[in-house]
């Protein structure tokens, strides 16, 4: 659809009135601002102050919901001015000898990033997903290299589960003066830098807004997909209605 504003009927009060984009939907100034904000812009999550839970020893992840306490306390901590997690999303904790080590994140990447489409050789974005959070807040050696093992296996398995057809892989951004060492021990491949340029939507048109962003270093991981089959064929149909059975569960996927 389009995101520019236009006049017309309001599809929410009928009223004629100078309308913008809403979910589908054209709607008028004032049926825009007396809409429920129910989870305060953050895409369903939100903070908490409840303090990390143990659970038993042993290194693995725990899928949890993007509104889950421990996970928000944690995201918001490492992205104090995040809007939250639009789009697909896979959460979660990370635990470790006893308590949660960190957590992280996967959910749609950015809409038509030629770098990212080109590097994939696809026209949809829905074949792959961004690494969106990682933090770990226990120092441990090999740690996160280990995490971001598992995390690929389970990412895949629970993308399968819930939208029946495997991924082609993950794509991330590391801003500096980090320099993405993790991906490199991880086998993924770097891309390039980003343009930096950052896109927001303004408030009271919903119009794309370019401002000056930071450039980013750009990695991207390919899945060995003779691993990954779905009734004997590869890749499965991404346009696919996703079966049933991907409800939450804290499957275990232990490090080697």
């Amino acid at each position: 659809m389009s995101w520019k504003s236009k006049v017309g009927l309001c599809d929410r009060c009928g009223k004629p009135a100078k309308l913008m984009p809403s979910f589908g939907k054209f709607i008028c100034r004032d049926c825009k601002n007396n809409r429920p904000n129910k989870m305060q812009g953050n895409a369903g999550m939100f903070s908490s102050n409840q303090s990390v839970f143990s659970f038993e020893d042993g290194l693995y992840l725990e899928r949890v919901p993007k509104s889950d306490p421990v996970f928000g306390k944690m995201f918001f901590e490492h992205y104090p001015g995040s809007k939250g997690i639009p789009g697909r999303s896979f959460c979660y904790l990370i635990h470790n000898n006893g308590s949660v080590a960190g957590i992280i994140g996967f959910n749609s990447p950015p809409s038509n990033y030629s770098i990212f489409r080109s590097y994939f050789k696809v026209e949809s974005d829905n074949m792959f997903m961004a690494n969106n959070v990682f933090r770990i807040v226990e120092s441990e050696h090999n740690l996160a290299t280990r995490v971001m093992k598992i995390a690929r296996e389970r990412l895949q398995k629970d993308h399968m589960g819930k939208w029946g057809f495997p991924l082609l892989g993950i794509v991330t951004f590391v801003e500096p003066p980090r320099t993405g060492a993790l991906y490199k021990a991880d086998n993924w491949d770097y891309l390039g830098m980003s343009k930096g340029i950052a896109m927001k939507r303004d408030k009271e048109t919903w119009e794309k807004v370019y401002t000056p962003g930071i450039k980013k270093f750009i990695y991207g991981y390919k899945y060995k997909m003779s691993r990954w089959r779905l009734g004997g064929q590869i890749g499965g149909n991404p346009s696919s209605p996703a079966p049933k059975g991907g409800e939450l569960a804290a499957v275990r996927v232990f490090a080697p």
